[in-house]
């Protein structure tokens, strides 16, 4: 059990620390570039918030381990909504941009029904995957059209650029970090998928337990402390915006991604209770940011008492 746990929480810290100094070096690579910094907040920063996600439901689906890749995905939605919105607008009230709530909002909400409907019949097949994907590319463009109008990349490099990356011009040092936190993730990632089942064995649970809950929370940890960064430094777009884009980014692009891999066998029991709360949490969500477009620190508790209550009834089945 020991071991187990240590390679869980090593592989943890890894997968977080790489994927903080992956953002980094992808941002700072792709300004050196001279690539248009709206692609660079909507591609590179998108992905690389998704990193621990993305590593963990890649390394999951080429073990075998479907169980791990989906509950990972479905549990850090929930836990972005109810973990980190929750807590973050406990500290201070999260306002949101209009152009936010009329078109990731609804987006959102629609890859979340989707996830529900596609996976009826018990399989996200290959195909499943490909549609993911295609519709993945489709919010792309459309974000990519919107955002021209009201993205703001000085707010995203104040955000970024932060330690020896901030001044340095070499793009072989650049590179070279970037490099090193991919192979980082990948290593972080597999050492967590195989402490993860190992310790499902020890304890007789399911691995969808132990992704839904202890991966979820943990591959969630760079957006949370992304989220509380954002909000003591008022700057509530990169607070909210990351949370509902890394939703949607975990939906379309990674388990597109994993089912093109290894196509996933569904639990009828996930459709009746993770599904539909995950559903009811989103909805929740933008019942509150409609009223005045933000968050306030009485629906942020709400969220957070929400995910608690998720949580403890998942544990004790």
């Amino acid at each position: 059990m020991v071991r187990e746990l240590f390679l869980l929480v090593l592989g943890l810290f890894l997968l977080i620390i790489s994927s903080q100094w992956l953002i980094r070096s992808s941002v700072k690579l792709a300004t050196l570039l001279r690539i248009t910094p709206l692609f660079i907040g909507m591609v590179i920063v998108a992905f690389g918030t998704s990193t621990p996600e993305a590593g963990v439901g890649i390394v999951a689906a080429f073990k075998g381990e479907k169980a791990i890749a989906l509950g990972n995905i479905v549990g850090s939605n929930i836990a972005n909504i109810g973990l980190i919105l929750g807590l973050t607008s406990l500290l201070r009230p999260l306002g949101v941009k209009k152009s936010i709530f009329k078109r990731e909002l609804p987006i959102m909400l629609i890859c979340t029904f989707l996830l529900y409907i596609m996976s009826l019949d018990l399989l996200i097949s290959r195909l499943d995957g490909l549609i993911f994907l295609g519709l993945f590319l489709v919010f792309f463009l459309i974000s990519y059209k919107g955002g021209k109008k009201d993205y703001d990349f000085k707010e995203l490099q104040d955000f970024s650029f932060q330690g020896f990356l901030k001044n340095t011009t070499s793009l072989l040092v650049v590179g070279s970090v970037c490099m090193m936190s991919l192979v980082g993730v990948a290593v972080g990632a597999n050492l967590m998928v195989k402490g993860g089942v190992g310790l499902a064995k020890i304890f007789g649970v399911s691995s969808w337990i132990i992704a839904i809950t202890v991966f979820a929370v943990g591959t969630s940890l760079p957006e949370l402390a992304a989220s509380l960064a954002a909000s003591f430094k008022k700057m509530p777009s990169i607070s909210v915006g990351n949370i509902i884009g890394s939703n949607i980014f975990n939906i379309l692009f990674i388990l597109g991604t994993v089912a093109l891999i290894r196509p996933i066998k569904i639990e009828q029991s996930y459709l009746r209770f993770e599904y539909l709360f995950l559903i009811f949490i989103t909805i929740l969500l933008i019942v509150f940011m409609k009223t005045k477009y933000r968050i306030s620190r009485w629906e942020g508790f709400l969220l957070f008492l929400l995910y608690i209550f998720f949580v403890l009834l998942i544990t004790g089945r």
